[in-house]
Order: C-alpha cells, then structure tokens, then sequence
C-alpha cells in the first residue's frame, strides 16, 4: 500500500515566521465572493452533545462558563466550550453523541477514554484533548450534514499534576486557575460560515464570532447559511498556524503569534477572496503542542481511532477514510482502512504505516461491544432463578482486578468465571452473598460469567455485578 507523501519537518528559521500585515478592525467579516456551479455538502457545528454512556471512574465534570458539576448519564455539553472533564484516576470511559437544536441525532458519536494520570478533556462543540484515547464515528451520510464534518481538532493530553476532580466537588480550585487563564480577554474566538452557494464569511472576535458573518450571510445569500468551524486561539501563544482550506483542493496558511494571527486570518481571506474560492473555512493550530484535525473523507461511515503516543499522536483508519490536517501538513495526510498515521509535530519526521485491524485495542473493542451484542461491566447486573445463565461481557482492560458482587439467598447457587480457557472463579455451590477480586492478564477483553441455578430447589434466586477493572 503506498503511502502517503508528507511534509517535511520545519526548520527554525521557518518555524516562528509571522505575518505582521496589520488590519484596523475590530471584528473581521470579509465575504468570500464565489460562483457555484455545482452543489456541494457541508457540515452544521452540533448544538449540544449528550453523555450517555460512563464506564469506569464515574467521577465526571461539566464546567459551564464558570460553573462545575458533576457529569452523569444523560448530562449535555449544551453551549460553546462546555467542557467534559475525565479524571486521569484510574481507567474512564465516556461516549458522546451530538444533536441538533431539536435534538435531531447529527450521525456522530465519540468515545473519550484515560488513563495512567492523564486528563481528558472535551470542548463543545468539535475539540478533545485526550488523555489516552479517542473513537470518532461519523454515520452514514443520509442527510448530506454531519456534525463536526469539518474535523474534531485533537490535542495530545498532558501527565495530570494535580486531582482536579473530587467526588464531592470540593476540589475544583485548580479548575478556577485554568479558567482565569482562558479567560476572554486572553482569547480570541474564530468562526467560519457558508452559504448553499459557496460564498463565505469569517470573524473573529473575543465574543460570539458566529453571530455577525450570519447576519452578512443572510443579508447578501438568502437564509441557506451555516456556520462549519468554530473554535478559539490564546493571544499569549508565541507559534499558530491559520490553516483557510477551499473547495477543489484550495489551501492557504501562514504561521505567526497569537497576538497577530487576527491580521494574519485577514490576510488570508484576501487572498482567497483573489483566487474566488468557494466553500472555504477556518482553522487555527497551535504550534506548542501536538495537534491534528481529523476530518472524515467519506460520505459513508467513518471509523476512527486517535491515541497519544510518544511526542504525538496516532490516528488509526478503521472504516471509511479520513484526512489528517496539522500545520506541518495544512493540505492534509490523506489515510484509507488500515492505514496508521503517527504524528510527531513540526521537528520530528511522520510515518504512515499499515495495521492488522483485526488486533483491535480494547477501546474499539468497548465502543463495538453493543453492536455486537455483547454486555459491558460495570453496567451487568444479572439476576435469575433456576434457569441459570451464560454470557460474554466485555472489560475495558485486558490486565488488571475484575471485582464481582454476588448474592445467592439461602439457596446455593454456582458462579463461573472464564479468561481465555482459563478459570479464574468458580464458587462452586454456595448460598449468602460475597465480594470477589481476581487478577487476570491476557490479549482478550471479555470473560464468560455462568450462572448455575440449583436443580433442586425451584424457587432459588441470584444476582451478581461485574465491575470494570481499574
């Protein structure tokens, strides 16, 4: 399989080059005049996204502006940079899917997951700073929108320092240090809208950037106009690169500082604006840390894995077919299924490589579990009578401490439990109730539980809890 051509890295000289054009606006909204001739699909940014899976430490948090809370099954990130926090104690799982003003399901899903310290973050609407892992599906294209089609901007996490989130919510003052510094006014925030005919708009303020090129859209194009990107950068950062990708493969980009990237942005759009690009939209990459845009490149379903690797990130092609953008490769790495692009940042060399998709981690193994018709721990509580019962159930780990709670009544009842041919508990009969923990280790991410119902005694009753191991 060939792979594909990719950048090389930056020198230093070229690494820190800025645009110093500068611009006496306040809020810049500069129309992009095209002719459409043909028509061409693009992606709404989600209204909201609801946790509705949690698997693990369930110690969740929402922030809301400058609000915390607990994040339970059901919470929604509902405004813009409504932030999901996954504690970096021990292995947390929680999966996302995103909705429309009227709750209309948008054809995407994510799975975030954590571990060994790392915390895990999600900004509404389209960027996660992962701890460990992330699983990105994009649906079928039925309605010609999905959200986040643009990309989900992912950013390699960092070795959390300090236990940000508390059970009780007593400890949220580092939380309230890292909102003073994202504070407005060391931000500015960038949005990018089209109309049905390919004309585009861009703003970029330190307030909401979406409101005036909507209004700008709707006055010159009619009321088919839609807002595809939206995101933010810091002023303080010192290396960004405005990535205004078009229509018919049509790439600008320019590095420079936060301070300004504003003129840089506006600079660009001129220039698109010359070249009457169509179907253009903003994105702004920091240069600092390791981060990509992964962007879905089939109309079809889109399966994808991200991971944190050393000094980058990973981003694995499971189904369909993706496009990764950085600002070492604004044109973006193009990758078909089974392809694996490692992505080092701007020093150090990329690799596209091939991967056995049937070797699946265990966090596609998780996500999948539903649609193949198996139970996750933690969410298996199993009861019964006489009948016994038998099932695979799916653990989030392939090596740790599988914990069991079981409760027999007063008539004796069998508990199994299988690892790869291997038993690890077998309680033989017995009545009561208990607490089990076995250590286990292997390839596999399920256990075969076999609940053996007494044949003698017809109105024997059971229940048992699996828990995820941590």
């Amino acid at each position: 399989m060939n792979s594909p051509k990719l950048r090389q890295p930056k020198s230093a000289k070229n690494k820190h080059q800025q645009g110093r054009l500068k611009y006496a606006i306040a809020a810049l909204t500069i129309p992009l005049y095209t002719v459409a001739t043909t028509t061409h699909s693009y992606a709404i940014l989600p209204e909201k996204a609801e946790v509705y899976q949690i698997l693990g430490n369930h110690d969740l948090s929402v922030r809301r502006g400058s609000q915390y809370g607990p994040a339970t099954i059901g919470t929604f990130l509902q405004r813009f940079y409504d932030t999901l926090y996954l504690p970096g104690d021990g292995k947390s799982f929680a999966q996302l899917r995103f909705q429309d003003p009227s709750g209309q399901d948008m054809g995407l899903q994510i799975q975030a997951s954590t571990k060994n310290k790392q915390l895990t973050l999600y900004y509404l609407p389209c960027t996660a700073r992962q701890g460990d892992s992330l699983i990105i599906e994009w649906a079928n294209q039925t309605s010609g929108k999905r959200a986040c089609e643009e990309g989900v901007r992912v950013q390699r996490g960092v070795r959390n320092q300090s236990k940000l989130i508390d059970k009780n919510l007593s400890v949220f003052e580092p939380l309230k240090q890292l909102l003073i510094a994202q504070s407005a006014g060391s931000k500015l925030q960038y949005c990018s809208v089209v109309a049905a005919n390919g004309r585009a708009w861009s703003a970029v303020t330190s307030t909401d950037p979406c409101e005036e090129p909507l209004q700008q859209c709707q006055t010159n194009s009619g009321k088919q106009c839609t807002a595809i990107t939206r995101d933010e950068w810091a002023i303080r950062n010192s290396n960004l690169t405005a990535i205004i990708k078009c229509a018919n493969n049509q790439e600008l980009s320019e590095n420079g500082s936060g301070s300004a990237m504003k003129d840089i942005v506006a600079k660009l759009w001129e220039q698109s604006q010359a070249q009457k690009a169509k179907f253009c939209r903003l994105h702004v990459l920091n240069n600092e840390q390791e981060e990509v845009i992964v962007v879905p490149d089939s109309p079809a379903k889109n399966l994808i894995q991200t991971r944190n690797i050393e000094n980058g990130i990973q981003v694995d092609v499971i189904t369909g077919s993706a496009n990764v953008i950085s600002s070492k490769n604004p044109q973006g790495v193009p990758l078909k299924p089974g392809q694996r692009y490692k992505y080092f940042g701007e020093n150090q060399e990329d690799k596209v490589e091939t991967f056995d998709k049937k070797n699946e981690s265990i966090e596609l193994q998780v996500y999948l579990a539903p649609e193949r018709g198996l139970k996750l721990c933690d969410q298996e509580q199993v009861s019964g009578g006489q009948e016994g019962d038998s099932r695979e159930i799916q653990l989030t780990a392939n090596e740790g401490k599988i914990n069991i709670d079981y409760e027999m009544y007063s008539v004796p009842d069998r508990l199994k439990i299988t690892y790869e041919g291997q038993t690890l508990v077998d309680t033989d009969f017995v009545s009561g109730s208990n607490k089990i923990s076995t250590a286990f280790k292997g390839n596999s991410g399920r256990v075969k539980v076999e609940l053996t119902g007494n044949q003698e005694i017809s109105s024997t009753q059971w229940k048992y809890t699996l828990y995820c191991p941590q």
